[in-house]
């Protein structure tokens, strides 16, 4: 049940580059403009589960992330473009981003100039917590302006199985204690050197974040986040359970995946 500010979705402009999630350029009734994944993705709607809960966390963790939601397509959503982006088969709720104008994907040369490099440190280990191996220069943007801004965005692969996770993945995960993988330091090593190249691999930095993040968060925290899901994406009471402990199991377990990250 939702108890969050809701929006609607007034129009819809067009599609957004070439995103697996085939996202929407659209504008909320709030006069925002967004980036939508609608319901009935073609991904799947366990995309639209994971981005939420992402955005949550990153905002209780303190993550510089685009302001986001959740907002309703319907029949009285107005199609901007010829031929049309979505159908009555997407009516429903979907996932938004609230859009950032001026930016640009990472690259080396802009790293010295970012105002919040040091959120780096956060992020990379959001993705430890999250088993997110997809982190790649499309999915952290920096505005281009005077004085360039790092934000994480796009978290519809995570959860360790991405977007096809369930209660077995997950147990099968704590199981063999896959706090121990490198698979998230391997697949995302080129865009994690980027910045290792402008930021020293410092313990006491990270050791000190991972103490943050099990202060701010809870389980209370992370129920509180799956009941603000809507019913219609339908995840089932036992993956919700199931994705509660993981996450927990993955917290509790901070200061082993920091000496991954270090390297020793």
């Amino acid at each position: 049940m939702i108890y969050l500010e809701c929006f609607h979705v007034d129009k819809v402009y067009g599609k957004i580059g070439n995103g697996v999630t085939e996202p929407l350029d659209a504008c909320l009734d709030s006069g925002d403009r967004v980036i939508v994944k609608p319901f009935n993705n073609i991904q799947g709607n366990l995309v639209l589960v994971n981005e939420y809960i992402c955005y949550r966390l990153c905002t209780k963790l303190d993550i510089p992330i685009p302001k986001a939601g959740i907002a309703l397509i319907s029949e009285r959503t107005e199609c901007l473009c010829e031929p049309p982006v979505y159908s009555a088969e997407n009516y429903g709720y979907c996932y938004f981003s609230k859009r950032i104008d001026k930016v640009t994907i990472i690259n080396r040369g802009i790293i010295p100039r970012i105002t919040n490099k040091a959120d780096f440190y956060k992020i990379i280990l959001f993705d430890h917590l999250i088993y997110n191996k997809d982190r790649n220069r499309g999915n952290l943007l920096v505005t281009s302006v005077k004085n360039p801004k790092l934000y994480a965005i796009d978290h519809t692969h995570v959860f360790k199985n991405q977007s096809i996770w369930d209660k077995n993945c997950l147990q099968r995960g704590m199981d063999s204690d896959d706090f121990n993988d490198l698979d998230i330091i391997k697949s995302n090593e080129k865009i994690y050197n980027y910045f290792w190249e402008y930021l020293n691999k410092d313990p006491a930095i990270l050791l000190r974040l991972a103490d943050e993040y099990k202060n701010k968060l809870n389980y209370t925290d992370l129920e509180m986040f799956i009941n603000e899901l809507p019913e219609q994406w339908h995840i089932p009471d036992e993956d919700a359970l199931a994705l509660k402990e993981y996450l927990i199991y993955r917290l509790n377990h901070m200061e082993d995946m920091c000496k991954l990250i270090i390297g020793r």
